[in-house]
């Protein structure tokens, strides 16, 4: 597997060591695995998908690959690195033989304007159109996974893609559902839209079904909880958990929508469209960050046998175990 070193990375080779894998776990150098020597099954394999290197030669022996090494942050330079040409090269070294190839994907693919308001997004909702239109990580996420989905039909390699949600837990909390903190206050945008949360080891668990799950040659399956909460309800727990949050202050989605459509106009009216609107007022990115929608888990429950473990109360409890013990 590729990304071993990161959140879900280093979750993943724990749950696959556990399932009785033998983990090939490719790592960057400066990335050390401080896991490895308590889980028996896992083998550390330094190295940069970006260059040329030992990890090819243990590529050879694997029988499926996780793909999950991706640019989650930097510039267009950096994500285009971390990701595209990351992932050109580990498809150009892959083995004829490979058995399967599972390739982390993102929620962030999607469109989340095709959807009706309030309605499912499954992995029936078209992919996003107009990807200049919205963040790095989309652009460079969708070109990955366009990139791998091409290369597994033109090898015939079998291939699942699994799109997780918002993946948390202890290290990363998404600020309990925060957008932004005033002074003592929390603006809590869209308070009654539901986020897309997911486990970070629920999320572990599914994609290691994948591996022996029985699918077609290809197949897309969405990760996310079954009842996930509000941002309201997230920020709620937060606070009732001890987590250092201010007080909650909701800004509705309609009036978002309102003050994004605003921005869009002046933008349109003074800078011909050509001015940097910040995330916070860019109506593509205010749609895909709080739209209000549902989220299904069907075909992950159906295709994988997998469910969902971990509550989001008693991961709240675990994600603050170590403030409440300082």
């Amino acid at each position: 597997m590729t990304g071993a070193g990161g959140f879900l990375g280093s979750a993943i080779a724990k749950a696959a060591a556990n399932e009785g894998h033998e983990v090939l776990s490719m790592h960057r150098p400066t990335s050390p695995l401080s896991y490895a020597d308590d889980i028996a099954g896992i083998i550390p394999v330094p190295g940069d998908l970006r260059q040329d290197g030992d990890w090819r030669d243990h590529l050879a022996r694997a029988e499926s690959v996780i793909h999950c090494a991706a640019a989650a942050s930097g510039d267009l330079a950096t994500q285009l690195g971390g990701t595209v040409l990351a992932t050109e090269n580990l498809l150009t070294a892959l083995p004829d033989t490979l058995a399967r190839f599972v390739h982390i994907s993102s929620f962030s693919v999607y469109d989340f304007g095709a959807p009706p308001l309030m309605g499912p997004l499954d992995e029936r909702t078209p992919l996003e159109r107009r990807p200049l239109r919205r963040d790095t990580y989309t652009q460079t996420k969708l070109m990955q996974e366009e990139m791998v989905r091409a290369h597994c039909r033109a090898k015939v390699i079998p291939l699942v893609v699994i799109r997780p949600g918002a993946i948390y837990g202890p290290g990363k909390d998404w600020d309990f559902g925060r957008a932004l903190r005033v002074g003592p206050f929390d603006l809590i945008f869209a308070p009654l839209s539901r986020m897309r949360l997911i486990h970070v080891d629920d999320c572990a668990r599914a994609i290691v079904a994948a591996l022996s799950a029985p699918f077609d040659d290809e197949s897309i399956v969405n990760i996310v909880g079954s009842n996930p909460p509000t941002h309201w309800g997230f920020h709620r727990r937060g606070r009732q958990g001890g987590a250092p949050l201010g007080w909650p202050v909701p800004v509705p989605y309609a009036l978002l929508r309102l003050l994004g459509g605003a921005a869009w106009l002046t933008s349109k009216t003074f800078f011909n469209g050509r001015a940097q609107l910040p995330e916070l007022l860019d109506p593509p990115r205010i749609q895909a960050r709080w739209r209000p929608l549902r989220y299904a888990n069907t075909r992950a429950r159906s295709s994988l046998g997998w469910d969902e473990g971990i509550s989001v109360a008693n991961a709240v409890t675990e994600m603050l175990l170590p403030r409440s013990g300082t």
